[in-house]
């Protein structure tokens, strides 16, 4: 995985790039990888053993309590009922919304942490991504990870974004960023406030009819265009995202639309 030169010039087979990527997972995948690379900073170290271990563990609590303390954030923490952990797509976006805190945390590089963010945030944002300079800005960033951190082996993950993520754009026939599976994830609330209070619960074939028919009704566009719309923040984008999108053309011309209607 860290050997960028030799993965570069190895030929992609065209079937895997059908697989698209990952956009929202992709930004706790790389918050977990600057995770587990600042837990090991004092070892340098990829596998931890021994009397690395309690070093290992002393930082990592450490870690934790800065985020807890600085930033009100638990990170790294077993949820209970086999939910996962408390990694989610929101604290991973904090992470990356404030890089400066985020590096005197953990003691990654801040300028590491700012690019990534940037590459996220391009891919995430639904538009179109200059194929070109995107690859060339995260070929740049996966060989100053691993020239700074050269003990630790990249997630496939990670990986798969930095080093193949332009020739997976380039297959996808929409933005990346709109084939997300932001919605679906969405979705998953409304499934579960259905299923306990609008299902019968005499049988299973009786719910799963009544939960399919509580999605349909709530996914037609004629009820959902009567729905007001929640507020949503909206930001603008860095500079440096902006380098890695593609201009819209215009299709719309100002000045022979003006001399028609004058006519």
């Amino acid at each position: 995985m860290n050997k960028i030169e030799k993965v570069i010039n190895k030929e992609i087979d065209p079937t895997t790039l059908r697989f698209g990527l990952s956009t929202l997972h992709a930004w706790i995948r790389f918050f977990e990888y600057f995770l587990h690379v600042s837990y090991r900073l004092d070892i340098k170290k990829w596998q931890v053993r021994g009397e690395d271990k309690g070093k290992f563990l002393s930082r990592k609590k450490m870690i934790q309590e800065k985020f807890k303390t600085i930033m009100g954030l638990k990170v790294d923490y077993v949820r209970s009922g086999g939910e996962g952990t408390s990694n989610d797509g929101n604290t991973s976006r904090r992470f990356f919304d404030d890089p400066s805190i985020a590096a005197e945390i953990t003691g990654i590089k801040e300028s590491l942490i700012i690019r990534c963010a940037t590459i996220l945030k391009a891919m995430s944002s639904g538009y179109e991504i200059n194929k070109k300079i995107f690859s060339e800005y995260a070929i740049e960033t996966a060989k100053l990870l691993v020239k700074e951190y050269p003990w630790y082996y990249m997630p496939a993950s990670v990986h798969k974004i930095l080093l193949h993520g332009s020739s997976v754009i380039s297959a996808a026939l929409l933005p990346i960023g709109q084939m997300s599976e932001e919605a679906q994830e969405a979705r998953n609330k409304d499934l579960k406030n259905i299923r306990e209070n609008y299902t019968r619960k005499c049988s299973r074939i009786k719910t799963n009819v009544d939960l399919l028919h509580g999605l349909l009704v709530s996914s037609d566009p004629l009820i959902s265009s009567l729905r007001k719309l929640p507020s949503k923040k909206m930001s603008s984008f860095s500079t440096e995202v902006l380098q890695l999108l593609t201009a819209i053309e215009p299709t719309y011309d100002l000045a022979e639309n003006s001399s028609s209607d004058e006519n």
